[in-house]
């Protein structure tokens, strides 16, 4: 399994803790599992990578439903 090397500054390394721990918080105690904090730091590092870098816009992007085909 090959490791990915990801670099982000220390603003959106900050920017992306607090979406986590705001998103994490926001969830109701019987769906904090780590499945779903492993999704929701998945889905912060995704929309990071693709350069977004607003709290606001990765809380909201980590929290959005998951959309099935």
């Amino acid at each position: 399994m090959a490791t990915e090397c990801r670099h982000f500054s220390s603003e959106t390394m900050r920017n992306m803790q607090v979406a986590l721990e705001v998103a994490w918080s926001s969830l109701p105690p019987q769906q904090k599992v780590q499945s779903n904090k492993t999704l929701l730091a998945t889905r912060i590092l995704d929309a990071a990578e693709a350069g977004e870098r607003s709290p606001t816009r990765l809380l909201m992007l980590a929290l959005m439903p998951s959309i099935d085909p």
